[in-house]
């Protein structure tokens, strides 16, 4: 599931926030069948930055047995791992392998994520926007599983109004530049001239260009609207493989920079000199 580990709270931390070690009984449900799912065990809990975790899935008959042991006779403000701690569990993930820790569970999901996600968004035949779309909507369902949400910006209402107000003057422009190339046409049709087809042609090129922005201007509202509530920059800074996106931009010829900025290509300098276009995670 991707949650954090939960680790015990610093000194001056006041807020009700819990992961996956420091889980009460109050925080999950139990439900032996539910929307015709076996086993289903429902999360309800504050994580960091008091995010709401919410979340129901379906898991093996021995984990949900498990669970259910471990809230016999607890009340709701009791630790649900009452015999386990963080520092606990990544001895144990140590003793198993070097360099093993709760994190590597939520890091590894989040880049896996990314990498199928990728694999089924991305057509190589899509525009460059289209492309940073796809690449977007990979990252946001990585945000998502990692539970990265924010508040809906204060500028997104007059942000999304500007864009709109440009989405509207270049359905105008088109309509005009349609209505000038019909006009071309007919005169062609009359004229039959060197000078009345090449205005033709003149003219087609500017629909063609028009046609383009305005696909680039709804694929940004597009992006926009779906990215209001999501924090993606968390996730492409600490929990996403750099190589799985340097792959990606050399395979489809997206520019590194449309996707990391100056910041970020500084800190992964190293996957942008060592991953090739087939790397795959």
């Amino acid at each position: 599931l991707a949650l954090r580990a939960g680790n015990e709270k610093e000194e001056g931390e006041t807020a009700d926030t819990v992961g996956c070690c420091s889980l009460r009984v109050e925080h999950i449900a139990l439900h032996s069948r539910q929307g015709g799912k076996e086993n289903v065990v429902e999360f309800d809990f504050l994580g960091k930055d008091c995010i709401r975790y919410y979340n129901k899935v379906s898991v093996e008959k021995q984990v949900f047995k498990n669970l259910k042991l471990f809230m016999e006779e607890k009340e709701p403000g009791d630790n649900l791992f009452d015999k386990l701690s963080t520092a606990m569990l990544n001895k144990h993930l140590q003793d198993l392998m070097d360099g093993l820790t709760a994190k590597v569970f939520r890091t590894y999901n989040a880049s896996i994520t990314l990498q199928e996600q990728l694999e089924a968004l991305t057509n190589e035949k899509d525009s460059l926007a289209a492309k940073l779309l796809s690449y977007n909507r990979a990252n946001r369902a990585v945000a998502i599983l990692c539970n990265h949400q924010r508040s809906t910006p204060k500028t997104y209402e007059k942000s999304m109004k500007n864009l709109q107000a440009k989405i509207d003057a270049r359905k105008d422009h088109l309509a005009d530049a349609k209505a000038r190339l019909r006009k071309a046409k007919a005169e062609h049709k009359c004229k039959k001239e060197a000078k009345s087809r090449a205005a033709v042609e003149k003219k087609k090129k500017l629909v063609k260009k028009i046609e383009e922005q305005l696909a680039k201007l709804k694929l940004q509202a597009t992006d926009k609207e779906e990215n209001k509530q999501i924090a993606m920059g968390t996730s492409k800074l600490n929990y996403l493989d750099p190589r799985i996106t340097v792959a990606w931009c050399k395979r489809f010829d997206v520019p590194i920079e449309k996707v990391y900025n100056k910041t970020q290509r500084e800190k992964f300098a190293w996957a942008i000199a060592m991953a090739e276009e087939d790397f795959v995670f």
